[in-house]
């Protein structure tokens, strides 16, 4: 199990610019952003990642099936974790002749992809509008991709997994704003990591998190600043995904309740049984 702060793009963020990627397909580097109009469905995945595979077949499938429909309008970006991109060329050219999708290598210097998406394991999708917000996050088979990024093209709100507490379960987002609450942030940060840090290294979540294939809680604060008020507002939010047998995501579940739970923050679940 990973377990850990980190501030990254999430649900409601707009998509920044992903910088000095290497190209798999050909020579060079590219910096990826999005284009007003388009849907865009980041894929990070891995050639030795197991469950990363279905996902990177059917993304080409859509592709092959859409492709004439969506036209420049959508664009699939499968961003690979692997040591090397010539690995990632000779599996998906070579080998599973999955070119209709835009490959690229960000396991290079200067590239902070994985981090700044937060890229915790493999397979990781986000889905970004078509003003550039992204509005899903998370694990490729949680969603009917295809639908969704139907929806988007016609300019429909996604909801239910993956899209944020606010629109599966219609909470209001916690969001707090001044310089007064910024000892409150640093102190619930602290707090986090000092409950993490115990529980890491408890027993009872070794053997719990032995029966998962992939576990974290990632605490996020993400951070605006409103230049009407002058105030930099928080907004935690809290992130526990949970994948492996139905006993060990019970287990760990009901270990990090006091972690992955406060009144402070949403959180927002994605477990799946396998």
């Amino acid at each position: 199990m990973q377990i850990g702060i980190k501030v990254a793009y999430g649900v409601g963020s707009q998509m920044g610019v992903i910088k000095g990627v290497n190209k798999v397909t050909e020579d060079g580097k590219a910096d990826l952003k999005h284009e007003e109009g388009q849907v865009i469905l980041l894929d990070f995945w891995a050639t030795w990642c197991p469950p990363c595979q279905k996902p990177m077949a059917h993304n080409q499938e859509m592709l092959e099936k859409r492709g004439k429909d969506w036209a420049d309008k959508v664009r699939f970006l499968g961003l690979s974790i692997d040591d090397s991109p010539k690995t990632v060329k000779e599996h998906v050219t070579e080998k599973n002749k999955w070119t209709a999708v835009e490959h690229y290598h960000v396991k290079t210097e200067g590239c902070t992809a994985d981090d700044e998406y937060g890229v915790e394991g493999v397979p990781h999708v986000l889905l970004v509008d078509t003003t550039g917000k992204i509005v899903f996050v998370g694990h490729p088979s949680s969603r009917d991709l295809e639908k969704d990024i139907d929806a988007l093209l016609k300019g429909e709100t996604l909801s239910g997994e993956g899209t944020g507490a606010s629109a599966s379960k219609g909470e209001e987002s916690k969001e707090t704003s001044g310089a007064g609450d910024a000892s409150k942030i640093a102190e619930t940060k602290e707090s986090f990591k000092a409950t993490q840090k115990t529980f890491l290294e408890g027993e009872a979540a070794k053997t719990a998190g032995g029966k998962l294939q992939r576990g974290f809680v990632v605490l996020v604060d993400e951070q605006s600043y409103d230049v009407k008020t002058r105030e930099l507002k928080h907004k935690l939010e809290c992130h526990l995904q949970l994948m492996g047998s139905q006993e060990g995501i019970d287990a760990v579940k009901d270990l990090v309740k006091d972690l992955a739970y406060n009144d402070l923050w949403k959180t927002n679940e994605m477990f799946r049984a396998m």
